[in-house]
C-alpha cells in the first residue's frame, strides 16, 4: 500500500478534522508519517500513524506575536503571512525530518499554502490539501477597504515578492505568480464542510472534495457525567471559546451575569490553562464548568451553542442540529458566522457592543424559536450526506488512480 507523508498546522482545529482519514488510511493498509509538534504525538500515534515532531515547540509557536489569529484587511496580509512564517520556517524544519525518505502522496494543511506545492515538488508526489475551513473563492480580505496604493499594502506587496523569489531559489523551484500565491494549492483538495454550506459552493471545480466534517471518538476526551443535564432544567446551552481564545476572564464574566438567573443549564468548556479562581464567586448554581470537555457527546445533548465560530466547533454544532449563538473574534470566523446566519441557523453578537441584556436576549432568541434549530437541521443533514472521512478516503483513492505506488524517487534536495 502508500506510505503517506501528512504535515498539520499544531492546532485543534486542524488536526481534529484530519483524525478519522488519517485512521481510514492506516486501516486500509497505508503507512502513513504525520508531522506536528510533541503536543499531539499521543493524539496521532492512538490512531495508528507515525510521528515525527518539529524541531520547534508549541510554545515557539503561540508565543509569535505574529502567529495570533487577526483580522484579514487585504490579501497581502495573509499571503505575506504564509510566506513569512510558515513557508519560511516550516518547509526547511519538514525537508530536514524526511530527508532521504520516500512517500507516494502528501496530504497537506491548507495554511501551508504553497508551501504544499514545494514539497510535492521536492519528493515528485502527488499533494491533497486539508482544508478545515471554508475554501476561498475570492481571496481572503478582497472584501475590506485597504486601498492597493495604501502605504502598507505596497510595502506588503514588495515583500511577498521579495520572499516568493527568494524561498523559490531556496528550494530550487519556480518562482510562483501572485495569483498562485493567493489560491488554493494541492491537486486535490478535501473540504471538511458541503457543498451546500460552503459559501458560492457551485463556482468550485471536481478538484474540491466536499467531506462534511471528520466525526470519530476522540482518545482524549475526557470522561463527563450526562446525568444531571435537563434537572432540574429544560433546556441547556454549551459554551466554549476554542482552544485559541479561551482565557478572557471578563467574557466568563459577562456570562454569570448574563444568565445566572435564568432556568437554563449552562456547561462552559473554560480552557486546560484558564485560571478561573479570580471568578470563583461569582459562578451561578446553573453552570457546570470544566477546563475541557468531550465536545462531540456534550453537543449531542444541547439545545444552543454559545461559540467563537471556529469552523471546526461550528461544523460539530450543526452536524449535531445545534443552532449557534455566535461571537467572532477573528480571523475566518466573521465568514463562517455570517454564513450560518445567512442561512437561518444561529445569530451573531457583536464582540464590539457585547453586554450582559445582548448575550442574554441572543441566547433567549435561539432557544425560543425553532426555526434556528430547524435550518441547523437542514445543515446538519447535508454535512452528514456527504460522507465523511470514509468519502474522504475514497476521493484521494480515486484521485490516486492506478498510479504505482512505494516507486517514488527520493527527495532531491
Amino acid at each position: 500500500m502508500a506510505r503517506v507523508l501528512v504535515v498539520m498546522m499544531p492546532a485543534e482545529g486542524h488536526i481534529n478534522p484530519s483524525l478519522g482519514l488519517i485512521k481510514e488510511l492506516v486501516e486500509n493498509g497505508d503507512e502513513v508519517v504525520y508531522c506536528c509538534t510533541e503536543k499531539y504525538r499521543t493524539k496521532i500515534e492512538q490512531i495508528g500513524a507515525q510521528f515525527k515532531a518539529y524541531s520547534f515547540t508549541e510554545a515557539t509557536l503561540l508565543n509569535d506575536p505574529d502567529m495570533k489569529p487577526f483580522e484579514i484587511k487585504h490579501p497581502y496580509q495573509f499571503i505575506y503571512m504564509v510566506l513569512k512564517h510558515i513557508i519560511q520556517r516550516f518547509i526547511p524544519d519538514i525537508l530536514k525530518l524526511i530527508e532521504n525518505e520516500t512517500y507516494d502522496y502528501l496530504i497537506f494543511d491548507s495554511l501551508i499554502g504553497w508551501g504544499g506545492q514545494i514539497l510535492g515538488k521536492k519528493l515528485g508526489i502527488p499533494t491533497v490539501c486539508s482544508t478545515t475551513t471554508f475554501v476561498f473563492v475570492e481571496p481572503l480580505g478582497s472584501d475590506n477597504d485597504l486601498e492597493e496604493d495604501d502605504e502598507e499594502v505596497k510595502r506588503l506587496y514588495n515583500g511577498i515578492m521579495e520572499l516568493s523569489q527568494q524561498l523559490a531559489a531556496q528550494f530550487n523551484v519556480a518562482v510562483p505568480s501572485l495569483a498562485e500565491l493567493a489560491k488554493h494549492a494541492g491537486q486535490l483538495k478535501i473540504v471538511y464542510t458541503s457543498r451546500y454550506f460552503q459559501p458560492m459552493g457551485d463556482k468550485l471545480d471536481d478538484s474540491f472534495v466536499f467531506t462534511g466534517p471528520s466525526i470519530v471518538p476522540r482518545m482524549d476526551a475526557p470522561a463527563f457525567a450526562y446525568e444531571p443535564l435537563h434537572a432540574p432544567y429544560k433546556q441547556t446551552v454549551y459554551i466554549s471559546m476554542g482552544t485559541i481564545l479561551n482565557k478572557d476572564l471578563d467574557f466568563y464574566k459577562l456570562c454569570f451575569t448574563a444568565f445566572h438567573d435564568l432556568p437554563i443549564q449552562f456547561i462552559l468548556s473554560s480552557g486546560k490553562d484558564t485560571d478561573l479562581e479570580p471568578l470563583a464567586d461569582l459562578i451561578p448554581d446553573n453552570f457546570i464548568i470544566r477546563p475541557y470537555l468531550p465536545q462531540l457527546e456534550v453537543l449531542q445533548r444541547v439545545d444552543a451553542f454559545l461559540t467563537h465560530t471556529g469552523m471546526n466547533s461550528t461544523s460539530e454544532a450543526l452536524y449535531y442540529n445545534v443552532p449557534l449563538i455566535m461571537l467572532p473574534l477573528t480571523s475566518d470566523q466573521p465568514r463562517v458566522a455570517s454564513r450560518v446566519q445567512e442561512l437561518g441557523a444561529g445569530v451573531i453578537v457583536d464582540k464590539n457592543n457585547l453586554t450582559p441584556e445582548v448575550l442574554r436576549n441572543a441566547v433567549l432568541e435561539v432557544l425560543s424559536n425553532a426555526s434556528y434549530r430547524e435550518q441547523a437541521g437542514v445543515i446538519g443533514e447535508t454535512l452528514r450526506e456527504a460522507g465523511g472521512y470514509k468519502q474522504a478516503a475514497a476521493a484521494i483513492g480515486s484521485f490516486l488512480g492506478n498510479r504505482p505506488l512505494s516507486a517514488t524517487s527520493r527527495l532531491h534536495i
